[in-house]
């Protein structure tokens, strides 16, 4: 898409969006659209190429194309609007790691790339300066959303709790470990620990027991009675780095099974800002 605002649509692309629409569909084969249009090959194809220069198509891989929302307003990349497109790519779908961790306000970073998990490998796609990562993600993970309001439109969003979870799983999604950090802080009051719990333990990822309960320690968050101790109770054996995007540092937490391979000042800077 080469336009930052939307452009006005002449008479055969009214059409053509319309009659899309008109079958409830948002995403489209070029055959799907010669039915449904009943254009020939060629026209069609010139009207596609016209709406997506405008604005109003993207292409979301060969033969297929993307009607953007129209709540995505005049810009498509407007980021406030990114996650309505976000909820028309693919099915099923949530939307998390650094997004969802941006969505709750537990970090003053946006990311230029929208998160979103799902069952189905794709690759990652980009509407103007916004990107759309896919992250896939197994039956047994695929938990803990909820539908929540943006705009007029409802979209699968993490809750706290497994955006936590799910960026302690993969802290290369959402910034690093002191990203994750900086989440768990803001969420302190909000999160049910009983829940968080559950979903560290429903993830099947012993680094996420291990890096949950260092940072708990590290930041000295009251949490409930046992809560410490389940984490320690059901850790794996096997040392893990507290930070996977971060290389060095071969130090040992014996406690915690883990690899401290940033330090606590690197983890903490944000809290003394």
């Amino acid at each position: 898409m080469t336009n930052n605002v939307r452009e006005g649509l002449g008479r055969s692309e009214v059409y053509l969006l319309s009659s899309i629409l008109s079958k409830e569909k948002t995403s489209f084969t070029i055959q799907e659209a010669m039915e449904i249009s009943g254009y020939e090959r060629r026209k069609l194809i010139n009207t596609l190429y016209k709406l997506a220069k405008k604005g109003w198509l993207l292409r979301i891989e060969r033969g297929k194309y993307q009607i953007i929302p129209l709540e995505s307003g005049t810009s498509p990349v407007y980021m406030e609007h990114s996650f309505i497109l976000a909820s028309t790519l693919i099915d099923p779908y949530y939307i998390g790691f650094w997004s969802a961790l941006n969505y709750y306000g537990c970090t003053e970073q946006t990311p230029s790339t929208v998160f979103i998990a799902t069952l189905k490998r794709k690759r990652e796609i980009s509407v103007g300066k916004i990107g759309f990562k896919f992250v896939y993600l197994s039956k047994r993970k695929f938990f803990g959303y909820d539908k929540e309001w943006v705009g007029n439109r409802k979209v699968n969003i993490s809750d706290r709790e497994k955006t936590i979870v799910d960026c302690l799983d993969h802290p290369e999604l959402c910034g690093g470990i002191a990203e994750v950090a900086k989440g768990l802080w803001n969420s302190r009051n909000e999160v049910s620990w009983g829940k968080l719990l559950n979903y560290a333990l429903k993830v099947g990822n012993s680094a996420v027991l291990k890096r949950l309960g260092y940072l708990i320690e590290l930041m000295g968050i009251k949490t409930e009675h046992g809560f410490i101790e389940e984490l320690r109770k059901n850790m794996a054996k096997g040392f893990v780095k507290l930070d996977p995007t971060v290389k060095g540092k071969r130090r040992y937490n014996s406690r915690w099974m883990l690899i401290p391979n940033i330090s606590e000042d690197e983890v903490l800077e944000w809290m003394r800002h």
